[in-house]
């Protein structure tokens, strides 16, 4: 399920429906400020070239897409620009 505000960002910046779904079913996710962050590392890359059937070249564009989620829901999407600062609690 996707917010407005998932909504509007995904169509903003181009990224599609089926990015939200790799991002689901390969990515990675860490928790920062209490939602749930889902990137592509490394590893999720890999699988996301052996299982998804996606090209190389494929898979390192869209290695800085990140999505957040909270409640089970996309509030928002994008792209890295930077690493994610670690919470210091």
């Amino acid at each position: 399920m996707y917010s407005h505000h998932a909504q509007q960002r995904m169509q903003q910046r181009g990224i599609s429906g089926s990015v939200v779904e790799a991002l689901l079913t390969f990515g990675c996710s860490q928790f920062h400020r209490g939602r749930e962050v889902v990137f592509f590392d490394h590893g999720s890359l890999v699988r996301l070239n052996s299982e998804g059937g996606l090209s190389s070249q494929t898979c390192q564009q869209l290695r800085r897409h990140y999505l957040v989620l909270e409640g089970g829901e996309v509030v928002t999407v994008g792209y890295r620009t930077g690493h994610f600062k670690r919470d210091r609690h």
